[in-house]
């Protein structure tokens, strides 16, 4: 029998999505974002943390998906990936919970097209949504994104 995963659950493009807690630093109000000329729609602007720049990610641009509208009420994930520090723009964070290894799918010919190299696994519990478990080393290291450096 696998683990358990402990996730935080987020809404991107009207989807569930869950990262592995172990790739979260903080969960904060989307701060106030300076945007970037002349870059590609998955990358929002830069924002100040505590003294530090730190990109702002879309990745619904990624997966395929139109680009987010943040609103005042939008959230941002700061992810620590292997080193690359981003935050990630999410519509709502709906909660943290560990995702039971029983209710883990591998992904099929249900999900997207487009999402299958970002997800590990398919979480589906009764007749809940399917949450996404996300690859997060793959979102990060996919081309969209690596042509940008992260600190």
């Amino acid at each position: 029998m696998q683990e358990e995963t402990k996730v935080s659950v987020v809404k991107i493009s009207n989807r569930l999505f869950a990262i592995e807690i172990k790739h979260i630093r903080e969960i904060l109000p989307l701060p106030k974002v300076t945007r970037m000329p002349n870059v590609e729609p998955q990358f929002y602007g830069v924002f100040n943390l505590r003294g530090k720049i730190v990109p702002l990610i879309d990745i619904a641009p990624v997966f395929g998906f139109e680009r987010q509208k943040p609103k005042q009420d939008y959230f941002v994930v700061i992810c620590d990936v292997n080193g690359k520090v981003s935050g990630v723009l999410t519509e709502k964070v709906l909660d943290m919970r560990v995702l039971e290894s029983e209710l883990l799918r591998i992904p099929d010919n249900e999900v997207e097209e487009n999402l299958l190299p970002f997800v590990s696994a398919v979480y589906k519990k009764g007749k809940e949504k399917p949450i996404y478990v996300l690859d997060m080393t793959s979102v990060f290291e996919s081309s969209e994104l690596n042509k940008y450096r992260f600190e």
